[in-house]
């Protein structure tokens, strides 16, 4: 066997993200492919030893799937393994839910096409581990890709698989009921990264400061008594139906979660009512839903005058003037949230 080592040039660019203690990401030019690419940079001393510097960039290699980030190559020098992967102008899904909130239509697109990556992996067992918006990316045509294998682990004989670490917002309950990990796993993190896509990117981190939590013994509580995430928190426009899917998926009990991520992605193929509504929060007091069709957009308002809050709706034509949808111009709500059930509501009927 001839070995043959090479000389590999990458100009190091942008840093986009921080992925752990020990690893950065990087956009990078290979002049040797004249390219724009993506690179993992990651500390040797992450690895206990040199048989895992390659071990994330081999399980991409291995699950090769339109929905899975796909690995150019890989390659170290004498402090750093570097892993190349396509670059996506688009950035991530967490970067898209930053921006704007998401149609339960646009939810359920980026949903099914993760979960597609997922599912594959599945089929290999192999693990993810480290489901999140920031490890969904949308390629350039517009579908999004799973990202981020270093946590990720294969099943041992008996079915289960022992994660090194857990993200701390997406940590499942049985990390401290059962300390036995499974496909189930990765089905919890999933239904918390569609839980965000329909409540907005910072719902958790919300959720989880109001409770004011001091030790990690009241963290594992919250967790698995329920408390957190708020399961029964939606924005007004979220189909019952996808609520329903997403409750399934972050059953406390693992076995109540669906038996499969296929079986998940069946459900939501059959979502089909209230698609298309636009949510927009103008201020925290002034909310506007909005739903366009050939002829013009239906327009649901929410906003507090004085100390009321107050629902308003409209039909916007393309070649008229507006005029008001009466049975949704409310009034006399005493919160917020009173107003957005009563959108709810409208929506539903």
């Amino acid at each position: 066997m001839l070995v043959v080592d090479t000389l590999l040039t990458l100009q190091i660019e942008e840093n986009i993200g921080q992925e752990g203690r020990n690893s950065e990401v990087h956009i990078a030019t290979d002049p040797q492919l004249n390219a724009k690419v993506v690179v993992k940079k990651v500390q040797k001393s992450e690895f206990t030893n040199t048989a895992e510097y390659f071990s994330e960039a081999q399980k991409l290699y291995d699950v090769s799937h339109p929905n899975i980030m796909n690995v150019r190559y890989a390659s170290q020098d004498s402090d750093y393994v570097y892993i190349v992967m396509d670059y996506y102008k688009n950035g991530s899904l967490n970067k898209v839910i930053q921006s704007r909130f998401l149609s339960a239509r646009e939810i359920i697109k980026y949903s099914l096409e993760f979960l597609s990556g997922i599912h594959y992996m599945h089929s290999k067992n192999m693990i993810h581990f480290d489901l999140k918006p920031t490890n969904i990316l949308i390629n350039d045509a517009g579908k999004a890709v799973v990202t981020d294998f270093g946590l990720s682990k294969y099943l041992n004989e008996n079915g289960f698989a022992q994660p090194l670490k857990l993200y701390p917002l997406h940590v499942p309950p049985e990390t401290f009921n059962f300390g036995q990990f499974s496909f189930f796993t990765d089905i919890y993190q999933a239904g918390l990264t569609i839980y965000r896509m329909c409540n907005g990117n910072l719902i958790l981190q919300q959720q989880l400061d109001s409770l004011s939590i001091r030790d990690n013994k009241e963290f594992a509580e919250v967790i698995t008594r329920g408390i957190f995430p708020k399961k029964e928190m939606y924005l007004p426009h979220i189909p019952e139906k996808l609520q329903k899917i997403i409750k399934k998926a972050l059953a406390i009990d693992p076995t109540k979660r669906y038996e499969t991520v296929l079986d998940m992605m069946n459900e939501l193929s059959l979502i089909d009512h209230n698609l298309d509504w636009y949510y927009n929060e103008i201020t925290n007091e002034h909310s506007v839903w909005e739903k366009e069709n050939k002829t013009h957009v239906l327009q649901l308002i929410v906003k507090k005058i004085e100390s009321e809050w107050i629902t308003e709706g409209y039909k916007i034509w393309k070649d008229k003037k507006p005029t008001k949808v009466s049975n949704w111009h409310t009034h006399g709500y005493s919160n917020k949230e009173s107003a957005f059930e009563a959108v709810r509501k409208f929506l539903s009927n």
